[in-house]
């Protein structure tokens, strides 16, 4: 599968308090609610405070990704995955690394997203076309922290959709983004 991605394309920052105003999907922006309820003071919450009991009609629309350190660079594995993500992507991705399971532009454009949840601290909206295919995506991308300091793993969430026009987007909070207290 591959995604049609523009060699550059648009992306920006608002503020914490207009990023949800961005997701226009309500199970992605009742994700970002649930995510948001568990950080209290902290900029993430850690995985260990994320319960399917609480959000079971959110199941399969989640993945759950394991960022791992290697002597050869960051590596990104999917530790769960639901059903609806599963069926659009077209095969079982738990357990496996993206970069396994993904190739070429797509890859890089995946891994990009990676980083900066991870490196930016923070969560990322994006909206993207499958190429080949009248498929198109949004994915809410949350950071999750053991140690309440780097990213160990990335709550994201994903839709998808017939196509209808809309630019590929990917939105990062920057700015104004600390913890609530």
């Amino acid at each position: 599968m591959t995604a049609s991605e523009p060699d550059w394309p648009p992306s920006g920052s608002v503020a914490a308090a207009r990023f949800l105003e961005q997701i226009d999907d309500p199970r992605l922006s009742a994700v970002y609610r649930y995510w948001d309820g568990l950080r209290n003071e902290r900029f993430a919450p850690s995985y260990a405070k994320v319960d399917p009991v609480d959000i079971p009609k959110l199941l399969p629309i989640l993945l759950v990704t394991q960022v791992e350190e290697t002597a050869g660079g960051r590596r990104y594995r999917y530790r769960l995955c639901g059903a609806e993500v599963e069926e659009n992507f077209g095969s079982s991705m738990r357990g496996r690394y993206i970069d396994t399971l993904m190739q070429g532009r797509y890859l890089t454009y995946i891994e990009d997203l990676y980083s900066r949840v991870v490196d930016g601290r923070s969560p990322i909206y994006s909206v993207s076309a499958y190429s080949g295919r009248a498929l198109q995506t949004k994915r809410l991308m949350l950071p999750l922290s053991s140690d309440a300091d780097s990213i160990d793993v990335v709550l994201s969430a994903q839709v998808f959709f017939q196509p209808v026009g809309l630019p590929q987007t990917v939105l990062a909070v920057q700015e104004d983004f600390e913890p609530r207290g």
